[in-house]
């Protein structure tokens, strides 16, 4: 009866949605690593913990105030609590009732009660015995009166600090992933030691050397020798522990370089990580922004002049040179493959990715980057750069809706060189008149007010801008070289060429979208 009772009140925990939100609520809280709760909540316990151990250390010699033990009171009072908490969110003590229960039902085993919790008990066990756990728990044993001498357990409670700063926890990591180096390490070092101690032993503890008197003695000298440390206070006399002792010195040095790259190695990995879950965070923060993959020469202009216009960037590029590149540039940029849907899911893509920019040097990648895009978010505006001319309508049918084919008016312009080799004379000029002149393309789309308008009235001599020609997209992108800015009408999706400073550009452009 009371089996059945354990069975009901399971099925109704799972789908009881007030229980699912409470333990949601304390999961982001304590848990969830991108939960903003999580970071105030980290922030509130080093508080507690640190005031706490002032506490401790402060009444030692001095007494405390009755609103002082209060305040402990209501500090283990949370610890407690927390520590609970963690116990109740570590597993889903019903889930795992269900499944055992209906893992025996189909198999038609006659089960006890025990038999029927085992596996939830198992995974609660395995939480309070973990490390973290039992140091939460001796965190807490020197608060209570009874147990003062156990007050040396304090320092736990600063072991508790770890807990709540995830940068030190994936530091300490490096332990855990490096354990077969370590280990190897430490056989190394156990084996060194017992030989060097033993031999040392042999050799001058029977009262060659008054400073070896016991075993102890000889393993104490050969921990500081093996160290490099070397106090002084133990020297071998004879011939034989003066060759042990330069053999150990020796042999040190190597296994502490050794260690040493180990750590270092290990720690850079580590710091990596860091610094892209700091950068996750950060995207993560923002409500609205350009995401821009592949960070090369065109995506170097296009993410300047959109940070000028206050625009959100985030770069995602798989070479580690490009993205420290983009750091030092002032971007939050991001080492990843943008092929990868669960990356693109990670960083928002759905709801937070204003526009997508592909500008990788392969239309392969370009094509996969869309489509990857796509599939999360069949709504989200993408440009795409074209490598190869053949290959924009794969761009557009993977899901581009405008193209980026930065030779292309290079190319064009090479044609009209063999046709006006005067007219191109002109073009020359006009990089004589700027110290760091830019060529630049700019689209016509057909909400811009300046549609209709002859070139002379859209305001391209006003920006101290030359026109170079333009990119007709309603006429299979036939290019005009040096129209007659006059009688050149200005129609929907036509491309102008222009060169001048690239701010005066950027306020250019600024101008078409103003209207």
């Amino acid at each position: 009866m009371f089996k059945k009772k354990i069975v009901e009140f399971s099925y109704f925990l799972a789908s009881n949605e007030k229980y699912k939100k409470s333990k949601g609520f304390f999961y982001n809280l304590l848990e969830n690593h991108r939960s903003p709760l999580k970071r105030y909540f980290d922030f509130f316990m080093i508080f507690l913990v640190l005031t706490t151990v002032f506490i401790l250390i402060y009444e030692t010699k001095n007494e405390l105030s009755p609103w002082i033990n209060i305040y402990e009171d209501i500090a283990i009072f949370i610890f407690i609590f927390e520590w609970l908490v963690r116990l109740w969110i570590v597993s889903d003590f019903h889930i795992d009732i269900i499944e055992n229960y209906e893992e025996n039902e189909l198999e038609q085993k006659n089960y006890t009660i025990f038999e029927l919790t085992k596996p939830a008990l198992a995974n609660k066990f395995k939480f309070i015995v973990s490390p973290l756990s039992t140091i939460d728990l001796l965190a807490i044993l020197p608060s209570y009166r009874p147990l003062r001498v156990l007050r040396f357990l304090l320092i736990f409670r600063l072991l508790k600090v770890f807990r709540y700063t995830e940068e030190i926890n994936y530091l300490f990591r490096v332990f855990v992933e490096k354990k077969y180096e370590f280990f190897t390490i430490f056989f190394i070092f156990v084996f060194l030691l017992f030989f060097a101690s033993t031999t040392i032993y042999v050799f001058e503890g029977n009262g060659e050397n008054d400073s070896i008197k016991n075993f102890l003695d000889a393993i104490y000298w050969s921990v500081i020798t093996i160290s490099t440390v070397g106090y002084g206070d133990i020297a071998p006399v004879t011939a034989e522990g003066k060759v042990v002792t330069g053999f150990l010195i020796v042999t040190g040095i190597v296994l502490i370089s050794f260690v040493t790259s180990v750590i270092t190695t290990s720690m850079s990995e580590r710091l990596d990580y860091i610094k892209s879950s700091n950068t996750l965070h950060k995207i993560s923060k923002l409500k609205n922004y350009v995401l821009i993959c592949g960070y090369g020469r065109v995506a170097k202009m296009l993410a300047l002049e959109l940070s000028i216009s206050h625009d959100n960037i985030v770069i995602i590029d798989t070479d580690e040179t490009r993205v420290e590149q983009a750091f030092s540039d002032g971007y939050l940029a991001f080492k990843a493959d943008a092929i990868s849907v669960d990356f693109l899911k990670e960083i928002g893509i759905k709801k937070k990715v204003s526009k997508a920019v592909t500008l990788v040097g392969s239309d392969a990648i370009n094509v996969s980057i869309i489509l990857a895009i796509k599939s999360i978010n069949p709504d989200i505006t993408i440009y795409s750069r074209v490598v190869e001319k053949n290959a924009k309508n794969k761009i557009k049918i993977a899901g581009a809706d405008k193209i980026i084919f930065p030779y292309e008016s290079a190319a064009l312009m090479a044609y009209e060189y063999l046709k006006k080799p005067i007219a191109i004379e002109a073009v020359n000029r006009v990089v004589r008149e700027y110290q760091e002149p830019v060529m630049d393309e700019v689209e016509i789309y057909d909400e811009f007010k300046v549609v209709g308008k002859t070139l002379s009235e859209i305001g391209i001599v006003l920006h101290n801008l030359k026109l170079i020609g333009v990119i007709r997209g309603n006429e299979n992108d036939k290019f005009y070289f040096n129209p007659d800015s006059k009688k050149f009408i200005v129609e929907a999706y036509d491309t102008l060429v222009l060169m001048g400073k690239s701010s005066d550009i950027y306020r250019f452009k600024l101008n078409l979208q103003k209207g």
